[in-house]
């Protein structure tokens, strides 16, 4: 009976280090040895030895050495076990003919498990690439997630259609019902009929390191149930040690320049097509495997999640896992998104690089965020003060790292000193207004502010709705311009879908449209009034008849005015305003 390190012997016999580097590096002659530029770090002068007789290499610039399973381990983040298959895969050895019965067993069992998930996928694969331009749900969702061909192959998106086409595919095939009910992507119901959960999802295949199949994830188009889910665990399918979307990362040579953990799928694409690498947990419950997977690729990962409640709570709850495993070269920075914005959502923004510019030049290190979740209510006295630094040193004295944990008391002291001498110099300013007084002239400024916006926002849509013209002259900032009403925002986004999807010609047309969608309510309700009025866009501007350049300027002056408004309350970098 063999063990591992008499098969890495078995594949060290056959294989030359300095042939298998050839394949990735650019190898200079040097002595009785070969040079070359490192591949786990950034440099300019080749300080990467391999020495042939040894068989063996050894960087002098960071300190990397060791045989053909070091470079395999530390080139693709596995383990040493995966690294014998890898080069026994590679150099063309058949594993599974080695005389070692447990390592045989399981390597056929996986061998199997990934043919099946490959064959699943590929019909997944097909069945959306059929339907991707005729099927109404489907096309709709692709178009608001900017999911284009090329996304589609490279992610290998797919469709389920119905509960069983897989399935009967599958058993077609010859497989065995029972091991479709092992590859937690199929239920059996109570008459004993199996289904495929995924019915009516888009189809996200998740990848391991090596590029293998091992699960799926699906997010619902039609009918009832969870907007996202995930196949259930098995052997094979562990989701506390994956993140999505990690094989497009397992060629990297150095460390990467910035990696993003993000909340989803659709993220992690979005963000793959403006050029950012990008992970997903497989739902928001980060683990500390996932974390140490990230710590591989960059030293300071970036957490960009949703800016709903889900997603806060989740960033809290990773600051709270990673604050015994910080190091010098093993920390963590955050993006918090206002109200529900999500990184899907800004990145297919017309201006989305530009906030995406904002929000990395403003993002927080982890102390400042550490600081921030912490802060549930204004400190604004002494006695809070100290009691919010006994609640954070509570969990800054949890850092292992001595060094890290001092570092960052003196930064929280600094801090704290400077919010205890602010508290102090507005007491005198608020000794002369109670609690009451100042709540009530924060509520009438407020009130009276929302009553202006609200104003404005009635006069942008009102302005637009009868003047064709103004729409077909500012669609996108009608897209893009940000509406505090839930009403006015639903019939904002039901124009702007009727006008991608149908060929209006006029403001006559589309009212008809508005009407189907039984929105007459909410236009009878805010534009009969006198509100509506305000700068005097519906009452001047309200018809096709007016000069385009006055009703133009006319519009964007209030546009300029909300978009303003917008920035000052949400203190984000938006720049529709440069549009006008």
């Amino acid at each position: 009976m063999k063990d591992n390190l008499d098969y890495a012997k078995i594949i060290k016999s056959k294989v030359s280090l300095l042939d298998f580097l050839g394949k990735d590096l650019r190898l200079i002659k040097s002595g009785n040895n070969y040079k070359a530029l490192c591949p786990f770090h950034n440099e300019k002068t080749p300080s990467f030895t391999i020495n042939q007789e040894k068989n063996t290499f050894n960087c002098f610039g960071c300190g990397k050495s060791g045989d053909i399973f070091t470079y395999v381990m530390e080139k693709y983040k596995i383990d040493f076990k995966e690294s014998l298959q890898v080069l026994a895969n590679e150099i063309g050895i058949d594993i599974k003919k080695i005389d070692y019965q447990s390592f045989k067993k399981d390597t056929e069992n996986k061998n199997k498990y990934f043919l099946i998930m490959n064959l699943i996928a590929k019909f997944y694969h097909e069945n959306l690439k059929k339907n991707y331009t005729t099927n109404h749900y489907i096309a709709s969702f692709l178009k608001s997630k900017n999911i284009d061909i090329e996304t589609i192959e490279k992610f290998y998106l797919g469709y389920s259609e119905n509960f069983n086409g897989v399935i009967e595919f599958l058993l077609e095939s010859k497989i065995d019902t029972q091991i479709l009910l092992s590859l937690g992507i199929f239920k059996e119901n109570t008459k004993g009929k199996i289904y495929d959960v995924f019915s009516k999802r888009i189809i996200f295949p998740i990848k391991d390191k090596l590029n293998n199949i091992i699960g799926f994830g699906g997010r619902i188009l039609q009918g009832n149930g969870p907007k996202y889910i995930n196949s259930s665990e098995n052997n094979f399918f562990k989701k506390r040690l994956l993140l999505y979307n990690m094989n497009n990362l397992k060629n990297i040579k150095s460390k990467l320049d910035k990696l993003f953990l993000v909340e989803g799928y659709t993220d992690v694409i979005a963000m793959d097509k403006k050029g950012y690498n990008a992970v997903a947990p497989l739902g928001t419950a980060v683990s500390q495997e996932q974390l140490n997977l990230a710590w591989q690729y960059n030293n300071e990962p970036i957490i960009f999640f949703d800016g709903d409640e889900a997603g806060k709570n989740a960033s809290h709850r990773i600051l709270d896992i990673a604050l015994s495993h910080l190091e010098v070269e093993k920390s963590l920075s955050f993006i918090f998104l206002e109200n529900k914005d999500d990184p899907d959502t800004i990145l297919n923004k017309v201006e989305g690089a530009n906030i995406m510019h904002y929000l990395l030049e403003n993002k927080f290190s982890y102390i400042e965020a550490l600081i921030r979740s912490e802060l549930n209510e204004n400190i604004n006295s002494p006695e809070r003060i100290l009691l919010f630094k006994r609640n954070l040193f509570s969990k800054i004295n949890k850092i292992n790292n001595k060094e890290i944990k001092n570092l960052y008391k003196y930064i929280a002291n600094e801090k704290l000193q400077g919010s205890l001498r602010e508290s102090i110099k507005k007491s005198n300013y608020n000794s002369f207004k109670t609690n009451k007084d100042i709540q009530f002239i924060k509520k009438y400024k407020d009130r009276k502010e929302e009553q202006f916006v609200l104003r404005r926002e009635r006069s942008i849509l009102g302005a637009m709705i009868n003047n064709f013209n103004l729409l077909k002259e500012n669609d996108e900032i009608l897209a893009e311009i940000y509406i505090s009403n839930d009403e006015l925002s639903k019939l904002r986004d039901n124009i702007i879908e009727i006008i991608s999807s149908i060929n209006i010609k006029n403001s006559l047309e589309l009212k008809e449209q508005l009407i189907k969608k039984n929105l007459s309510q909410i236009i009878k309700k805010h534009f009969n009034t006198i509100d509506c009025l305000q700068f005097a866009l519906i009452e001047n501007y309200a018809n096709e008849n007016t000069d385009i350049f006055y009703a133009n300027k006319a519009l964007k002056d209030v546009i300029f005015l909300q978009q303003e408004w917008y920035n000052r309350k949400n203190k984000n970098l938006s720049k529709i305003t440069q549009k006008l």
